[in-house]
């Protein structure tokens, strides 16, 4: 059994902030606002793919993408503290996010290319990969639950002004986000094309496969035709798209 070293940060996002690292998977912390510090014990085994959390006599075991290379970190939402974990991964920072009241709970789980990033209003600004670009967004706590907060739409066409795009073949756009919205114009293959926007807020339902296939992109023909299309009706359907694992 591999146990890995941690790194724990402590930090209050309240006003005034300190920190405090050391190569150990424990420390004590008044978590719950009882003035008491709990004792917070964290178990990164990389063999088994698993990383336990033992707060006080409260347990709790989860398996991440990788339990490599872990980052800990005491955050204050609200006037309540929170532990943050992170375990970094091929793709950047998976995180879960924890509180205690007698026992752990798990409030929620994300990804992000960069370390997430908490600000004074107790909001996780994140950056994520989206296979050709990254967006950033938030994670606010909402009803003891982290809830995604994106912008209506991204101007992703300066992203890849240096990328020509065509089509191989046929693609058909909409006038609107909604796969009946009136209006269908097509655009014929060999025709050149250009990502201008995209809205990430609807993700595909995991029976449909690649979540991000469900966003809608808005494009331009070279010869002006425009309209929304979803990700998964044009993906395999045109080439020069700067895809990246």
């Amino acid at each position: 059994m591999k146990i890995l070293s941690l790194l724990v940060t402590i930090f209050l996002i309240s006003g005034s902030i300190f920190a405090l690292e050391k190569n150990d998977t424990t420390f004590t912390y008044d978590l719950n606002g009882d003035d008491t510090r709990e004792s917070i014990k964290i178990i990164a085994n990389e063999g088994e793919g698993t990383i336990t959390l033992h707060i006080s006599n409260s347990k709790f075991i989860y398996n991440p993408v990788s339990a490599t290379e872990i980052q800990a970190s005491v955050i204050k939402i609200s006037n309540k503290n929170y532990l943050l974990i992170s375990n970094i991964d091929y793709y950047g920072f998976e995180s879960v996010l924890f509180s205690y009241d007698k026992k752990i709970d798990s409030i929620g789980s994300f990804w992000s290319l960069e370390k997430p990033e908490v600000n004074i209003k107790g909001i996780i600004k994140v950056n994520n990969w989206l296979g050709f670009w990254s967006a950033d967004y938030e994670y606010h706590l909402e009803n003891n639950r982290l809830i995604e907060k994106y912008k209506d739409e991204y101007n992703i066409s300066d992203l890849l002004s240096e990328h020509k795009i065509m089509t191989k073949e046929m693609i058909y756009l909409h006038s609107g986000k909604m796969i009946n919205s009136k209006g269908l114009y097509e655009i014929k293959p060999n025709t050149e094309i250009f990502l201008i926007k995209a809205d990430i807020r609807k993700d595909c339902k995991e029976e449909d496969g690649w979540r991000e296939g469900c966003h809608w992109y808005l494009i331009k023909s070279k010869d002006g035709t425009e309209g929304w299309i979803m990700l998964k009706d044009f993906q395999d359907k045109v080439e020069g798209i700067p895809w990246a694992g």
